[in-house]
């Protein structure tokens, strides 16, 4: 796309750094004697200043772009807040208002941005449909009055003249002709009624071609190109319900609601070999599953898909049930913590930074610690000061250290240098309540006492976690400032079950991110869009995501075969504690999907869901880019309207196809170049990362996926939840007949439209 841009002579980030800020101020000086922003915007990308509230803002980035109408700008909208020292604001909300193209459909794609450490927010444009100006006007709530303005300018759009042709059934090729389509290549598609095809070769600046889908609604439908930056107008057409053999060549797919399955297409038999996936793709209760069939030709032979047995159990059961007490805590007290930013926003004071300077090492301050797993009791403790970093204050409990003075020295530094700045990096900032420009790591005892030693064999221990309460300034049991809670070392058993250094830090660094991202997230979704807390599925496994990248710092710092204890490791042994977690809830998930769902979580979710959930995400990214969990965290959506949102996809075409992935994702005797990225999850192949976990943990399946026979005039039936899969595989024989599926309950009944029961067809090679 960025390159089509560039190729249409549009602008990019050079071409917006090129522009002199005498020009910049020439044009904004133009539009505003105009009266476009009717006073109520100040004006220009060489800063603002309010003497009244005492700091400053400049234009980082996106000014002067021109991109086609419609679509979105390439470069974000960037700003930079400081205070009247000069020093960068973190935690500052920054509204983007369209003050000029909002009537002909210019629009921020989120109008909230929150700064970073460094001071810098940023947000989307999506142009309108008019080749014409778009003004933005961007400030720190409340001061509207100084804010800066962003121009950008847009030129003629991606346009479809004519369809051929208009009037088509499943299986026929249609050709869309216009101008400025070649956008569409090599990550787009034609989208039939939102339903995205991936265009034919061949795609040309004037044409291009698609195979029309299988299922849509007989009648008037919409035609249109998209890519996840860029639409077309769109043309109508008319669809034609058909039966007729479905002509999927090797490694193509389609995904059918089960509503329509045996009434809109039959699979061509001689030989062809299916991989059919049956899904529930949407959410519900993690208690009530949904029977099913899935029969081929309707005869009366039947199978039964059996339960299988995971093959490792949550060793950590103490600190999920805590997280499910920290999850329902967030969504109880987010009214209150809306209202308390609204009313912190109220002054100009917020914008800031009143504690730049940390307190002295070896200081004390006094903490609520949560001490129930069910958080229905607190304790009280003094901690001292052990390190203050630009990022981060270290506190340890004064009654129970656990590490020396230098390891403590060594973590505060690597948290503050590198793991601190991997999860800002990667979800954006989190709140900054008490104005002090850094988080808090608070190691205590009270965690490891949260279980008793005679039960940790059973519960398993409490590592750490973010308590949102923190946040709220007019709470009794609040402690006002970003916390992130430790267990400490204690090899002797002092407080609980006993826990080695090295146990410990196994722990730490991963949960230290997968807390960052909860903290993170609180504050996108709530302090500064004011919205409801990200639903647990989704944040839980953003939780495991935020490990994952911590992974990836490691295994950039250490390229193989560099790091690795042995040439046979995927992952540097630094990047061990951060990645064995993800693969083990894999691999337990993949033991058996009909049981743990990606999306319907029991309490705060198991290490099985949580293992869907994080390959699900693994999957998205490697489709729309690594981009797409800071947007998933940066908006006021939860749940699957977020993914849809930020995917630009229907939740059900993006689940299918991930259920595909997990088997397709790489084949055996197949070179894994020939699988479409589409059902790619990475450069690392699922089958490699299954195997690795199953080498770590001593299992002996390298690849514990069922994939269950589907015979021509059988049937398979078993019960799911919402949110999983079975996998199954249809065989034909050479000159058999071609083959229809019906996708419903065991007693034939339709399953109701809330269960997004549908059926994945992917043609496997010969």
């Amino acid at each position: 796309m960025a390159k089509a841009l560039i190729s249409k002579g549009l602008s990019t980030r050079a071409r917006s750094r090129s522009v002199s800020a005498r020009g910049a101020r020439i044009v904004c000086a133009a539009l505003l004697s105009a009266s476009l922003l009717s006073g109520t915007a100040g004006c220009g990308g060489d800063g603002a200043t309010a003497p009244e509230s005492s700091f400053t803002v400049v234009v980082v980035e996106g000014n002067l772009q021109r991109a086609p109408a419609g679509s979105v700008l390439p470069v974000s909208l960037s700003v930079l807040v400081k205070d009247a020292s000069g020093v960068p604001v973190k935690g500052a909300r920054v509204l983007f208002r369209v003050v000029r193209g909002a009537s002909t459909g210019s629009r921020m794609l989120d109008s909230v941005a929150v700064t970073d450490p460094s001071g810098a927010a940023a947000a989307r444009l999506q142009l309108g449909s008019a080749l014409d100006t778009t003004l933005v006007a961007a400030f720190p709530a409340p001061a509207s009055n100084r804010a800066v303005t962003f121009v950008a300018v847009g030129s003629a759009a991606s346009t479809i003249s004519s369809l051929s042709p208009t009037s088509f059934g499943a299986g026929d090729t249609v050709t869309l002709r216009g101008t400025g389509l070649a956008f569409v290549a090599p990550s787009g598609g034609v989208e039939f009624n939102g339903i995205r095809v991936a265009p034919l070769s061949g795609v040309s600046d004037t044409e291009v071609r698609a195979v029309a889908p299988a299922c849509l609604a007989a009648g008037p439908l919409e035609l249109r190109l998209a890519t996840e930056l860029a639409r077309s107008n769109g043309l109508t057409a008319t669809y034609q319900s058909r039966t007729a053999p479905l002509a999927l060549v090797p490694f193509q797919a389609l995904t059918v609601k089960s509503a329509r399955l045996a009434d809109c297409l039959v699979l061509a038999g001689d030989g062809a070999a299916y991989l059919v996936v049956a899904q529930f793709a949407g959410i519900g209760s993690a208690e009530a599953t949904v029977d099913w069939r899935l029969s081929a030709n309707l005869l009366p032979t039947a199978g039964t898909v059996g339960a299988s047995v995971p093959a490792a159990g949550d060793k950590l059961t103490s600190q999920r049930e805590l997280d499910g007490f920290l999850r329902r805590n967030e969504i109880q007290i987010a009214p209150r913590a809306r209202a308390e930013a609204a009313a912190d926003r109220g002054s100009t004071a917020y914008l800031q930074q009143t504690a730049a300077v940390p307190p002295a090492l070896g200081s004390t301050r006094a903490f609520k610690v949560v001490a129930a797993l069910d958080g229905t009791s607190f304790t009280s403790v003094s901690a001292r000061l052990r390190f203050a970093g630009s990022h981060l204050l270290l506190y340890t409990d004064t009654s129970g250290t656990g590490f020396s003075d230098a390891q403590y020295q060594a973590l505060g530094a690597l948290f503050d240098r590198d793991l601190y700045s991997v999860g800002v990096a990667a979800f954006g900032s989190e709140s900054d309540v008490d104005r002090d420009g850094r988080i808090t790591v608070l190691f205590t005892p009270v965690l490891n006492a949260l279980v008793r030693a005679r039960d940790c064999g059973q519960k398993g221990f409490v590592t750490g976690f973010f308590y949102a309460t923190d946040l709220l300034l007019q709470d009794p049991n609040s402690n006002r400032a970003e916390i992130f809670y430790s267990f400490i070392p204690d090899p002797d058993g002092r407080f609980s079950c006993p826990h080695t250094t090295a146990d410990v830090l196994r722990f730490l660094l991963p949960t230290f991110l997968h807390e960052q991202q909860h903290m993170i997230s609180f504050n996108q979704h709530v302090l500064a869009r004011g919205g409801q807390p990200e639903e647990v599925w989704l944040n839980e496994g953003l939780g495991h995501v935020a490990e994952e990248i911590g992974s990836k710092f490691y295994e950039r710092k250490f390229p193989p075969p560099s790091g690795r204890g042995t040439a046979a490791q995927l992952f540097p042994d630094s990047a061990a504690p951060f990645i064995a977690p993800q693969l083990l809830n894999a691999y337990v998930f993949m033991n058996n999907t009909r049981a743990h769902s990606v999306t319907s979580y029991r309490g705060a979710g198991s290490i099985e869901e949580r293992g869907a959930t994080w390959l699900f995400l693994r999957w998205l990214s490697a489709q729309k880019g690594d981009d797409i969990f800071r947007r998933l965290v940066q908006t006021s959506k939860v749940g699957i309207a977020n993914v849809e949102a930020e995917a630009a996809e229907p939740f059900g075409a993006l689940f299918g196809d991930f259920s595909v992935s997990l088997f397709a994702d790489s084949l055996p005797g197949v070179e894994r170049s020939r699988i479409p990225r589409r059902f790619q999850a990475g450069s690392l192949s699922v089958r490699q990362l299954i195997a690795r976990a199953a080498v770590v943990s001593g299992f002996t399946d390298p690849f514990p996926l069922s994939l269950y026979e589907l015979r021509r005039g059988g049937l398979l039936q078993s019960a799911m939840l919402p949110g999983t899969m079975t996998h199954t595989l249809l065989q034909s024989a050479l000159g058999s007949a071609s083959v229809s599926l019906r996708f419903t309950r065991q007693d034939l009944s339709p399953f109701l439209e809330q269960t997004a029961a549908q059926v994945t067809i992917f043609r496997l090679p010969p």
